[in-house]
């Protein structure tokens, strides 16, 4: 297995050269280039195809964010890490970069100063980071520990077809998202209506300390009511409970109705919390009354659990390639051949209400 290529991006030469020395050290990671403008890094990385691109966001808002969108246009394989200061400028800096396509991010040291001061701690950080959420570290980290291969992952892709399925009632939305999920939430979201009539459960790929930010944003944006998930919330129609950042989310049915906990158990496809986890836990508690929805992003999280879904007898939508920043996650489920129905994402909304819709409409009539 080949080492991680990595690529720095930072127009600090003091701050290269220590996000540089961090890198060396590990035996699994490559710097195929450390250059310090956007212009050169689009020149260097066309060639040097890295894996995992790193961004620091210590320059002016407009500079980061016409980088940011130009690599994930040029290299949308690429994970695409930002840093920034743990500031509340910093923070902010963060989020935003999130919603504008990164992968992921980590705090930096405030200072360059500050940053050669900790030096080696920040390196061993950045390089778990760099590890944490590649296709090919997944792949090595497979390969040094052995594990039962998922039967889809080894099938053929066929192209999807619709499938008959015996008609349901849908009780409760299930939707997993990753890079790019912050826009598409704030499309998708606010165009369901304020009677939409089942509840919504969610997994978004974002930190700790980032979820409730987003949570609190799509709350002032739609009509329906957002917010982050507290151990043993009630689902209830019209209500979206967010998984908090580094907890995976599942459902309990209790006396009292249907209910939300979370736990840190082990990540899987390297995140916490997991779309899978949320997706099969929605199937074991609603059976076949489910429609899940994959939206843009990186990997195959949701992939195993759509196929839980769907053998239960729920729908499984996913977003089109032309509308996702990275066709990943909803690709796998379409070239998996689980998808029911695969739309851009300024439909999916109304193909939504329309569907669950219909579902309970036929359910009353005793259709």
């Amino acid at each position: 297995m080949g080492r991680l290529r990595v690529a720095v991006i930072d127009d600090s030469a003091l701050a290269r050269k220590v996000l540089k020395e961090g890198l060396a050290g590990a035996d699994d990671l490559e710097l195929c280039a450390a250059v310090g403008a956007t212009s050169l890094a689009l020149a260097k990385c066309a060639t040097e195809r890295p894996d995992v691109i790193v961004l620091d966001l210590c320059m002016a808002e407009e500079e980061w964010r016409d980088s940011l969108g130009k690599l994930r246009r040029a290299f949308p394989a690429a994970r695409l890490i930002a840093l920034a200061p743990a500031s509340l400028d910093g923070r902010a800096a963060l989020e935003q970069a999130l919603s504008a396509g990164a992968s992921d991010t980590l705090t930096r040291p405030e200072s360059d100063a500050a940053l050669c001061v900790s030096a080696r701690g920040f390196g061993l950080e950045l390089a778990a980071k760099v590890r944490g959420g590649s296709p090919r570290a997944a792949a090595a980290s497979s390969a040094r520990t052995p594990q039962p291969a998922p039967a889809v992952a080894a099938r053929p892709t066929p192209p999807p077809a619709p499938r008959i399925k015996p008609r349901q009632r849908i009780d409760v939305l299930a939707i997993g998202v990753s890079t790019g999920g912050p826009n598409a939430l704030t499309e998708l979201l606010p165009a369901l209506p304020a009677d939409f009539p089942v509840p919504i459960v969610l997994v978004q790929h974002m930190p700790p300390g980032f979820t409730a930010n987003l949570a609190n944003n799509l709350d002032q944006r739609c009509r329906l009511r957002v917010r982050e998930a507290v151990e043993g919330d009630a689902l209830a129609a019209g209500l979206v409970l967010i998984a908090p950042g580094d907890y995976h989310m599942a459902l309990q049915r209790r006396a009292a109705g249907v209910h939300a906990t979370l736990h840190q158990g082990p990540p899987e496809n390297f995140c916490r919390p997991a779309v899978d986890v949320l997706f099969r836990s929605v199937a074991e508690v609603f059976g076949g009354n489910v429609m899940c929805l994959v939206l843009t992003g990186m990997g195959q999280d949701g992939m195993l659990g759509a196929e839980v879904i769907g053998a239960a007898g729920g729908l499984v939508l996913a977003q089109d390639e032309a509308s996702s920043v990275v066709w990943g996650m909803p690709g796998a489920v379409v070239r998996a051949g689980l998808a029911d129905a695969v739309l851009p994402l300024k439909e999916l909304a109304g193909e939504i209400d329309r569907r669950v819709r219909e579902s309970r409409g036929a359910y009353a009539r005793g259709a």
